[in-house]
């Protein structure tokens, strides 16, 4: 008793005995709990699941146990009352856990302020799937160089003088699930995108701007990178028909091209003289002795609350669009366009809330190709609805070749895979090719799907201010924490928010020199520290019940008494104006996004600077949270336009490599504009946001914004602030950095120097750089 009265009335910021009273009382009544845990884990019999347990503690209170009245701030700036602090770190606000899991099927989350009870920040033992549950094919798997030459065994016995291996899996899926993860496997290259080329002498992998840093980091000595999307680097069908002789064969499994792919291929290698060979067994597979199972994981119905439409109208639309093409069957491959059409949602894929399935749609019922073993009693009765018949998705060949007899067959040449079309081509009477109507029809949201939307971010942000500000109390006080670390803390900050399921992809959280490499991975093992005067991106995102979220922010820690360098205050401020701009953008219906793709990098342009990734992004409701057919990006060839409904990020960066790296994300939904004018009765597009986390303004070189950017800028934080602080008002630590996070800033002041021929100072013109006034 007299432990846990100390333990309630200690100042925690300064006391550090009180450390010690709460880990002793932690253990007094912790290890007759892991004890009794262990006991009955003994006592489950072998092969049954073991539940995780969990015992919580929330205490929520001040040194005196309630919020004094004079912590209040008086009402100003019509932001309403304000919780401040007097004390270093505000009325402080803990939510301490003790997670006990035995033989748990889910790693259990780590203790958040266990760090702070006993000083050990950053030195927490984690499970490497913590951050966030994401395994590494390559981290596991032999040595490329061993691979390699057993892959070109099995090419000289298949009679093939070069090999294709492809990220896609039988789905066109940007993160496979880890049995489909071939490319990662061969190569060792964890980034997202890529292509792998084997051949007899050569091992060459293709990947863009994103990856650079990172694909010669990972890479052995015998691969050759080659940076696509340069003017010097050339496609694969162009260096395959420039390095292989006349005719020679390149072999692809036919699963994981699609007919367009592969048209283009076979256009190019065949005015060469060479041949493109399917090998019906993915040669890869043969080497890989450790390659994962399929996954098993239960599907889970996705509430009409948030999905807005019910399946059996989805699927009407679908027919209605048959008609109108003049087919009576239909074949869908990509997994989150079935995931849509069907209300359903999965976890098949890390951090993608899909699973692997075919669906097709004939004129009186769907077929949907499926692990059986996934279908509960509540997906049967769902599926039922729609008159739905379960296949086995291994039988998808054979099965779609016997369906589509005597049929006229509508597929996506784009998203299809030439094994599908091969086998639907036999038995039907004609083909139409069509872009999928479901791409269209996903990516323009729906008003449930809307409100789910910006549910999930007012979540996020709730989540988000709770870790920066415990990061940030952590840094100010001289600790550390890793990047590993952080990543795993967003995500455990998320975890407190209803309807979380998982992250929205594996976090970015990179330091300095780390920050550079555009979609960086921490390693347990090799994450740098995050201490006062490091610059950290932290880009993260979250899959909740109600839509999913993507978000990233530079901070710079330790306070206003450690400043970043010129360098970083110009390039964040820069890509700051690019943001403003595409946020602020006003354009007429019909618009492509790669219009407004100059208006984020006009002023890196301006001072010689560029960014090697796209603007803007498509963003999946509860989906995934890469998704078209929308974007903002160079490539002029995506005529798609932007339309009322849609959600896309707004993402501009710069990365010195070797330094550091900026980019500032919002997402943002496409609503129609009310302008003074309507020039030919054209309506007019533009931006609302769906993000609330504050912009740093410590980075700002303020003598480079306008006051109307400034404007904005104090305009956004008043939103945040009026709509997260009702969120996170018991967390008194989250508070106190959110109301000094949100403040409004004003052009600070000229500095004043001195006269070197004069002890007088004189007012300077050029202003300052420093942080605003308050």
């Amino acid at each position: 008793i007299k432990m846990i009265k100390s333990w309630i009335n200690c100042d925690w910021t300064e006391r550090t005995h009180c450390r010690v009273h709460v880990a002793a009382t932690k253990i007094f009544f912790g290890l007759p709990v892991m004890a009794i845990m262990l006991l009955m884990a003994h006592l489950v019999p072998s092969g049954m699941a073991r539940p995780a347990f969990r015992l919580r503690r929330s205490t929520r209170l001040s040194a005196t146990g309630r919020v004094p009245k004079a912590l209040y701030a008086p009402k100003n700036r019509n932001f309403g009352y304000r919780l401040r602090s007097s004390a270093p770190y505000g009325p402080l606000s803990y939510s301490t856990k003790t997670n006990v899991g035995v033989a748990c099927s889910k790693p259990a989350k780590p203790a958040r302020w266990l760090r702070r009870l006993t000083g050990n920040r950053g030195r927490v033992a984690m499970s490497s799937s913590l951050f966030g549950g994401f395994s590494s094919v390559a981290a596991t798997s032999s040595a490329a160089g061993g691979t390699v030459s057993e892959l070109r065994s099995l090419m000289h016995k298949n009679g093939v003088d070069a090999y294709v291996v492809p990220t896609s899996d039988p789905h066109q899926s940007e993160y496979p699930p880890n049995c489909f993860a071939r490319r990662e496997f061969v190569s060792k290259f964890t980034g997202s995108a890529g292509t792998a080329v084997v051949t007899k002498d050569k091992a060459l992998l293709w990947t863009d701007g994103r990856y650079f840093l990172q694909a010669n980091d990972e890479l052995g000595a015998d691969w050759v990178l080659q940076k696509d999307g340069l003017p010097s680097t050339p496609s694969i069908p162009k260096w395959l028909s420039e390095e292989l002789k006349e005719g020679s064969k390149v072999g692809i499994d036919p699963f994981v091209h699609t007919v367009s792919g592969v048209r283009a291929m076979n256009k190019t290698l065949g005015a060469k003289g060479i041949q493109l060979k399917y090998l019906s067994d993915n040669i890869v597979d043969d080497v890989w002795s450790s390659r994962p199972n399929l996954p098993t994981a239960k599907l889970r119905v996705h509430d009409i609350e948030w999905a807005g439409v019910p399946a059996s109208d989805k699927v009407e639309q679908i027919r209605e669009n048959m008609k109108s093409e003049g087919a009576d069957m239909t074949i869908f491959s990509k997994l989150d366009e079935i995931a849509w059409v069907l209300n359903l949602r999965g976890q098949d894929i890390e951090c993608n809330p899909v699973f692997l399935s075919y669906l097709v749609v004939l004129p009186d019922r769907v077929v949907l190709f499926v692990d059986e073993s996934k279908i509960t009693d509540v997906i049967s009765k769902h599926l039922n609805e729609i008159n739905a018949d379960i296949y086995s998705y291994s039988n998808v060949l054979s099965e779609v070749e016997k369906l589509s007899e005597k049929r006229k067959v509508l597929v996506d040449p784009a998203s299809t895979s030439i094994a599908i079309f091969n086998a639907a081509e036999k038995g039907a009477t004609s083909i139409t090719e069509k872009i999928s109507m479901i791409e269209n029809a996903k990516g323009q949201k729906n008003e449930q799907e809307l409100k789910g939307m910006r549910e999930a971010h007012l979540r996020d942000g709730a989540a988000l201010a709770k870790f920066f500000a415990y990061a940030d109390a952590l840094t100010k006080k001289g600790e550390t924490i890793t990047e590993f670390v952080a990543g795993a803390e967003a995500e455990n900050f998320r975890s407190e928010e209803s309807g979380f399921f998982e992250s929205s992809f594996p976090a970015i959280a990179g330091e300095g020199p780390n920050g550079a490499v555009i979609h960086y991975r921490a390693a347990k093992e090799t994450a740098r520290d995050i201490k006062a005067g490091s610059l950290l991106l932290l880009d993260s995102g979250g899959q909740y019940d109600c839509g999913t979220t993507d978000v990233t922010r530079v901070y710079h820690f330790g306070g206003d008494s450690i400043q970043p360098s010129q360098e970083m205050r110009e390039a964040y401020t820069r890509v700051l104006k690019g943001h403003i701009a595409v946020d602020t953008a006003v354009f007429p219906e019909g618009t492509p996004g790669f219009v407004l793709d100059a208006y984020a990098r006009r002023w890196l342009w301006q001072s010689g600077l560029n960014y090697l990734h796209g603007t803007g992004h498509g963003v999946g409701a509860a989906l995934n949270v890469h998704e078209g057919p929308q974007s903002i990006s160079p490539r002029f060839t995506n005529m798609t336009p932007l339309k009322p409904g849609m959600i896309i990020s707004n993402e501009p960066g710069f990365y010195k490599d070797g330094e550091f790296g900026i980019r500032i994300e919002n997402l943002l939904e496409v609503v129609e504009a009310d302008t003074k004018h309507n020039f030919n009765d054209g309506k007019y597009l533009k931006f609302e946001r769906l993000t609330h986390v504050p912009i740093q303004t410590k980075c700002i070189d303020f003598d480079l914004l306008t006051d109307e950017e400034i404007d904005w800028l104090n305009t956004y934080h008043e939103s945040v602030w009026k709509k997260i602080s009702p969120r996170i008002k018991d967390e008194m630590v989250a508070m106190d950095w959110l109301f000094e996070a949100t403040k409004p800033v004003t052009r600070p002041p000229p500095k004043a120097k001195t006269d070197p021929s004069s002890d007088a100072p004189v007012e300077s013109s050029a202003g300052t750089s420093g942080v605003a006034a308050v």
